[in-house]
C-alpha cells in the first residue's frame, strides 16, 4: 500500500480530479465556483494539464461577476502559476479598464501587499493618483488589528 500526502488539496477536490483522469468528466456547472478555483490549483500540481485551460475558460465565460467580487482569490494564483495565463489577462483587462470593481469589491482589503503594489504600479490603470492613494490608504487601515 502507498500513500500520499497531498496537503493542499482537499480530499473531494482530489476526488473530481480523479473522476476526470478516470472518466473524463467534470460537470462545472454543478461546482462551487471556489471549488472550480481550488481544482484549477489543483490541476496545476497533479499534472491533468489539458483540464487547466478549460477551467480558466469556463471562469472567465461564466464566473465573472464572482471574480470581480472574489478578486484576491483570482488575482494571486494567476501571477503566482505561468499556466494561468488566462486568468492572469483577464485581471490585468479587468484592473485597467474597470479598477473601481477590485478597489470596491468586498475582499479588496484582503488582497496581499505584493498585489496590491502591483496594481498600483499599473501604468495602463484608468484611475486619478489621488483616487488610488484613497485606496491605498484604506487598505492600509484595514491591515491595523482594532483600528476604528
Amino acid at each position: 500500500m502507498m500513500e500520499i500526502k497531498l496537503p493542499n488539496i482537499l480530499p473531494e477536490i482530489f476526488q473530481m480530479i480523479l473522476r476526470y483522469i478516470y472518466c473524463g468528466k467534470l460537470s462545472l456547472k454543478e461546482c462551487d465556483t471556489l471549488d472550480i478555483v481550488k481544482i484549477l490549483i489543483a490541476a496545476s500540481e497533479l499534472s491533468p494539464h489539458e483540464l487547466i485551460p478549460h477551467l480558466q475558460f469556463f471562469l472567465i465565460e461564466n464566473k465573472v461577476d464572482w471574480m470581480i467580487q472574489n478578486f484576491s482569490l483570482i488575482y494571486k494564483p494567476s501571477f503566482e502559476n505561468e499556466s494561468f495565463l488566462e486568468l492572469r489577462k483577464f485581471c490585468i483587462k479587468l484592473i485597467s479598464k474597470e479598477p473601481e470593481k477590485i478597489f470596491d469589491s468586498p475582499d479588496f482589503t484582503s488582497i496581499s501587499e505584493k498585489s496590491l503594489i502591483s496594481i498600483i504600479q499599473n501604468d495602463n490603470v484608468q484611475m486619478s493618483i489621488v483616487q488610488i492613494w484613497e485606496y491605498a490608504l484604506k487598505w492600509g487601515i484595514a491591515q491595523i488589528p482594532n483600528f476604528h
